[in-house]
């Protein structure tokens, strides 16, 4: 009874924090004239993904000690992934998201299907190594490279004035961060403790469990930026972080210790993040559409028979 209290109590912070983040990142955004997609992709994605980066580090750190948590780290890396992508966009889906300029599909393209494509080809010898991890890295350097020497193309959702100093703007967002980060902690210590009594498996925990609590300041921050109508800002939080989740924490958790994969991620956990990241790229830049009903029902459907899967099929 007391870890469903603090998971509700967790929940309750993340969408406040979210509230609170967005209000000091559009602020920002509008005082520097910098469009949503690239605010998204830069601050929003590292800022909501400091939960994966806390519990890589950590597990990471007590593998040097001789205690094997690599799966933990690649489990509730690509987890959190497949959540971001399958069931984040499949339930902010539902408000629907409009489609996204086309000249950016090749670049996306690049970065999420080819880390995905990294990690697994790294990954086929069962280990991830500390040279490995570095060249992970340097792909997402390359990332970031992309974005902030190719920011003039980023598109603009509108001419906003900025409504605040941008000193309160700042700070709005670094309490806001907070409030994300603590409120996350919460969340998944509250839920893995909650499912460790109901007797899941550690890949379960990490994949399902750690994978969806890191991705609820995705959810939050996507659900309270639609109905703020600032598409960018979700599209390009929900794209950063995959791309970080997929190249930078399990490429500085190999740097520190490299990591032994377990072959149910090579056979189940990527290729299931390929499919819903092929699918989330057409669905958003080749489509007309968007993301709608339909597209957020297929997404969202992904995600259970992947979650179904991760805790009674292999390696669970």
């Amino acid at each position: 009874m007391a870890d469903f209290l603090l998971l509700m109590c967790g929940l309750a912070g993340l969408w406040l924090g979210s509230e609170t983040l967005i209000r000091g990142a559009m602020s920002i955004a509008d005082r520097y004239r910098l469009s949503d997609a690239l605010f998204g992709m830069l601050v929003l994605a590292i800022g909501t993904d400091l939960p994966e980066l806390f519990v890589a580090f950590d597990a990471s750190f007590r593998s040097l000690a001789g205690e094997d948590l690599s799966g933990i780290v690649i489990g509730s890396a690509i987890g959190s992934t497949i959540g971001q992508f399958a069931l984040v966009f499949g339930l902010a889906g539902f408000l629907g998201y409009r489609p996204m300029q086309r000249k950016f599909l090749a670049r996306n393209t690049v970065f999420l299907v080819g880390s995905i494509v990294a990690v697994f080809v790294f990954s086929l010898d069962g280990v991830i190594s500390r040279t490995e991890g570095i060249l992970l890295c340097v792909y997402y350097g390359a990332y970031l490279y992309v974005l902030i020497f190719r920011r003039a193309e980023m598109p603009d959702e509108g001419e906003n004035q900025p409504d605040a100093a941008i000193w309160k703007a700042w700070f709005v967002l670094l309490v806001g961060f907070g409030l994300l980060l603590i409120s996350a902690e919460l969340t998944v210590a509250s839920a893995t403790s909650f499912a460790e009594a109901v007797g899941l498996s550690n890949i379960a925990v990490s994949a399902i469990i750690i994978g969806m609590g890191s991705s609820l300041p995705e959810l939050s921050v996507s659900f309270v930026a639609l109905l703020r109508k600032r598409h960018g800002l979700s599209v390009g939080n929900l794209v950063g972080s995959n791309v970080l989740d997929t190249l930078l924490v399990p490429g500085l958790a190999a740097v520190i210790s490299p990591l032994i994969v377990p072959v149910a991620v090579l056979w189940v956990d990527l290729p299931v993040l390929l499919v819903t990241t092929v699918l989330v790229l057409g669905f958003l830049y080749v489509s007309k559409r968007g993301i709608r009903t339909v597209e957020a029902v297929i997404l969202v459907t992904i995600y259970i028979g992947y979650a179904a899967t991760r805790l009674v099929g292999p390696g669970s």
